[in-house]
């Protein structure tokens, strides 16, 4: 296998692993960033392992900096005469930015610093001082003791960024499916454990255009450019630079383009005729089932704590919660109260003597209050919720007993969902799920629900099938309308009834 061919396994991996896939969704195309674009993150960490594992090799062999050697001075030796060429220069370019004055003051300031320091090391050197030493007869000492083990260590970090900055690398894609394009993004510090991970996505549906640009001669020379994927709705392009092929992505999306806007075939139109107007039904399709992760409590905490997502398969109905981490922070504050009181209560016994009737009204009070705060935090978690049927998304926020927020919209409505996680979140598998919609009702936000890329896959299955839908129901409507006059026309002889 080439190296090109093992990027290529890699990306599609990736890109698998990113995306919960739909039903009858399949991966068409992904391309990643350009192998220039890695060349920028790989600067510092590659200086950082040069400049430590050379120091600690130097001070393995018996280097050593600013030695004193009076008994052989070297004078103006080349080393010299070059250092005093670079403070010359130095001044130079200081008297030329010295006109400037003020413009240009932090500038001089690091000049003077730097000639300052070459000037030194010249006079050093000139009474005999060596600014790099080898003596063998250090080796041995120098090379495991701690300075030189730090300098490893140190090597060994700038190694492992290069590592995570390669795989940060690896994981920016942009995948193009039978429904959908989706660019994922990921900001890596360990692999695997602190990610944070967010995508953007456009139904092809609402796709108006692709473009490339290749705008200089290395982009051209080299292969790479950007793709900006332009939407019909308001702020939902993608834009992905540096990208590798971007003229096979470009041509690898617009046939998806072409192909759907080409799949309401004369097939498709001669079936709903026969439906709507002759009353004519085909076999009905079995509605589709989703598998889905769902979190469980222990049977007798399922009281408190909910399926999450509650999935009603007969209706299609699917309700999450916030991630039960977020029931357990809110419980803190009632636990706190509870241990903070029963400890006053025991050692206000120790100091003061109360008789058994206080104690146990403090007691008793402490564990109701206790109680009534752990019920309204259960409550509270309990009736946020964010709910999808097969037409409609709903997000309802209510307080316990009281007033309640509740926002819904049509799913057809829907343009654009994704994901957003941080490191900490994605280590704990949860975050944020973003449905941008169209018009002025906004964007509804499915906060901190577990496992954020099955929720953005569901969600994506349901908006295609809605907006399937919606893309029928006119005509529907207008065949419905059509039977209907067949019906009366028959009803007022304007037309002779089909014989038997």
């Amino acid at each position: 296998m080439s190296i090109s061919d093992w990027f290529r396994r890699q990306l599609d991996l990736d890109a698998e692993a990113s995306i919960e896939l739909g039903l009858q969704e399949q991966i068409i195309y992904v391309t990643g960033r350009h192998w220039i674009e890695l060349l920028s993150p790989m600067v510092i960490p590659t200086l950082a392992l040069l400049f430590f594992g050379g120091l600690a090799f130097y001070r393995s062999i018996g280097g050593s900096f600013l030695v004193n050697m009076a008994d052989t001075p070297n004078y103006l030796d080349s080393f010299n005469w070059i250092l005093i060429s670079l403070v010359i220069l130095i001044a130079l370019i200081w008297t030329a930015l010295w006109v400037r004055e003020k413009q240009t003051r932090r500038s001089r300031s690091i000049l003077v610093i730097a000639g300052a320091t070459l000037s030194l090391l010249a006079y050093y050197r000139y009474h005999g001082g060596r600014v790099f030493s080898i003596d063998q007869t250090l080796s041995g000492g120098q090379s495991n003791d701690p300075v030189n083990w730090m300098l490893i260590g140190l090597g060994g970090l700038s190694v492992l960024r290069i590592v995570f900055n390669f795989y940060d690398w690896l994981n920016d894609e942009l995948i193009v499916t039978n429904q959908r394009v989706v660019y994922d993004n990921d900001s890596v510090i360990i692999p695997r454990l602190f990610e944070q991970h967010s995508q953007r996505q456009i139904f092809l549906e609402d796709i108006q255009d692709v473009y490339t640009a290749t705008k200089t001669y290395p982009q051209h020379w080299l292969g790479y450019g950007t793709i900006e994927v332009k939407s019909a709705r308001f702020n939902g392009s993608i834009e992905f630079k540096a990208a590798k092929d971007p003229k096979q992505m470009q041509a690898a999306i617009m046939n998806q383009v072409r192909a759907l806007r080409k799949a309401a075939t004369t097939q498709d139109y001669g079936r709903m005729v026969a439906e709507r107007v002759y009353g004519e039904r085909g076999p009905t399709a079995a509605r589709p089932q989703l598998q889905m992760h769902e979190t469980e409590a222990w049977r007798w905490l399922r009281r408190i704590i909910p399926t999450n997502p509650e999935i009603d398969s007969e209706s299609g109905k699917i309700v999450w919660r916030p991630h039960w981490l977020f029931l357990l922070q809110a419980l803190v504050g009632p636990f706190t109260l509870l241990g903070g009181g029963l400890l006053s209560i025991v050692i206000g016994t120790r100091l003061i003597t109360f008789d058994l009737l206080w104690v146990t009204l403090s007691t008793v009070f402490l564990l109701l209050v206790w109680m009534g705060w752990s019920a309204w935090e259960i409550e509270d978690y309990r009736n946020d919720m964010y709910i999808l049927t097969p037409d409609k998304v709903i997000d309802i926020q209510k307080k316990p007993f009281g007033p309640e927020d509740r926002r819904e919209a049509g799913l057809g409505q829907v343009n654009n969902v994704f994901s957003q996680t941080t490191y900490l979140s994605n280590l704990l598998g949860y975050g944020n799920v973003v449905l941008n919609t169209a018009g002025s009702g906004g964007s509804f936000t499915f906060n901190k629900v577990p496992r954020p890329a099955d929720v953005v896959g569901v969600v994506t299955e349901y908006n295609v099938r809605a907006k399937q839908a919606d893309k029928y129901r006119p005509l529907n409507d207008t065949l419905e309308l059509l039977r209907y006059y067949h019906a009366a026309q028959l009803e007022r002889d304007e037309i002779k009834r089909p014989s038997a």
